[in-house]
């Protein structure tokens, strides 16, 4: 049986090889995660992308934005989400930022960024759902990770090159119309973030020198868009009650979690969410037990299902964890790699053979992003050790190492590895190729 640190927030930064000291921090969450790729679904059936060319994520910055960088990964602010009224405008921003990508912004803004310069960025992922953060608070060992997303220059060196992100800005907006258009959907979601913006920057406009924006000022490309936007045959179109509903409960997650001031009326589900997670967020396992448990008397949910096996994992009540982390699952359309993970932690936590070898057979069959490939390695190595699978459990432990960019220990488990696996296996050529890493 492992021995599990409490950890609420789990941080784990992300070295990007980088000579700024800028921060920027990623949130993994699956209910949040899931979300968003809804809002881009639609869109990516439309745009003749392949969903595998664009990333999602959520940055921790109150301010009111979204961004792609050279590589095309969408970073969300978790500022937009919480500052949104309806979820169209969060799809509208993702659909900007689409636009981006399918105009080849992104590539010749990498060109360009090279150029203008080396800058580069520290990130942090701050796992707030159960599928991270539980699955990962028992490593003591895990801080540094050396791989992960590259958020790319964040200092442009010339005006011109603002001017060349002023015109992408058009096209990229230009894009968006169109792609909402054809998905359906109405665009003024774009219209009232640009508002908002607008608000928002009235208090520093004086301030700001118009040819040091990457982006023309909200209230031009506002007259630039209305007429377009209001000739949509979908002008008028809403978002469902059900996914204002899970949009609502995306942002009560948020306030729960970062703290933020609760405005939804009291008694609300959104409110019972929060009150839960602030009851978890101080240690309070009993309270938030009852809390969830009264909440999903109101409704089910795959992700308050995880967030209840999350309270009973932590409440050492591995029975009733997995119970409830079995109902998530079963109760998505989809596998969802964070869950899985949680999952299969319970499992190995368990403790006996059989449920051992459930948990790993999960983690093998992964298909989680390398943000937080690292941890099913380690997860791996634990799992192997329980079982005494040694030569295994140095292999995993060896391609942590080599994923977080600490050499030295990764060809060193790589070594005792191979003493104990057959001779030009996979397994045995998988930690020669660990040991051979220059």
């Amino acid at each position: 049986m492992f021995i599990y640190r409490k950890l609420i927030f789990y941080i784990v930064i992300i070295f990007l090889f980088s000579s700024d000291i800028n921060a920027r921090s990623i949130i993994v969450d699956a209910e949040i995660d899931n979300l968003l790729n809804q809002y881009a679904s639609e869109l990516y059936e439309v745009s003749a992308l392949n969903t595998e060319e664009i990333e999602i994520y959520v940055v921790l910055d109150p301010s009111i934005n979204a961004s792609v960088t050279p590589k095309g990964k969408i970073f969300i602010n978790t500022g937009l989400i919480m500052e949104s009224d309806t979820p169209n405008q969060v799809s509208s921003i993702i659909a900007h930022e689409m636009g981006h990508v399918i105009n080849n912004h992104h590539i010749t803004r990498r060109i360009e960024s090279q150029i203008m310069s080396k800058n580069q960025i520290i990130a942090q992922i701050i796992g707030i759902g159960a599928g991270v953060s539980g699955a990962l608070s028992d490593s003591n060992a895990m801080v540094d990770i050396g791989t992960g997303i590259t958020l790319g220059g964040n200092k442009i060196a010339t005006r011109e090159f603002l001017k060349y992100s002023r015109q992408q800005e058009y096209e990229a907006d230009m894009a968006a119309v169109r792609l909402m258009e054809s998905s359906g959907q109405s665009s003024k979601g774009l219209l009232e973030v640009f508002q908002k913006i607008r608000a928002s920057s009235r208090v520093y406009g004086d301030e700001l020198n118009r040819l040091d924006l990457t982006h023309d000022l909200p209230e031009e490309r506002i007259n630039l868009l209305e007429i377009k936007i209001s000739e949509q045959k979908s002008f008028k179109k809403v978002d469902s009650q059900e996914l204002i509903h899970k949009h609502n409960l995306v942002k009560a997650k948020l306030i729960g979690y970062l703290g933020l001031r609760d405005n939804y009326d009291v008694g609300s589900l959104y409110s019972k969410y929060i009150n839960a997670i602030r009851y978890y967020q101080k240690g309070k396992l009993d309270l938030a037990e009852s809390a969830m448990t009264d909440i999903i008397e109101i409704e089910e949910s795959p992700y308050f299902f995880e967030f209840l096996a999350q309270i009973y994992r932590d409440k050492f009540e591995f029975e009733k964890s997995l119970e409830y982390i079995e109902k998530s699952i079963n109760s998505l359309s989809i596998r969802d790699p964070q869950i899985e993970m949680l999952y299969a932690d319970i499992l190995i936590n368990i403790g006996d053979t059989k449920s051992i070898l459930k948990g790993i057979d999960i983690l093998e069959s992964s298909s989680i992003n390398t943000i937080m490939r690292p941890k099913i390695h380690w997860q791996l190595s634990k799992a192997y050790y329980e079982i005494d699978n040694i030569s295994k459990a140095d292999l995993n432990i060896a391609k942590y190492y080599s994923l977080i960019g600490d050499l030295d220990s990764a060809k060193r488990f790589s070594e005792r590895a191979k003493q104990g696996l057959k001779y030009s296996s996979p397994d045995w050529l998988a930690a020669d190729d660990i040991q051979n890493i220059n």
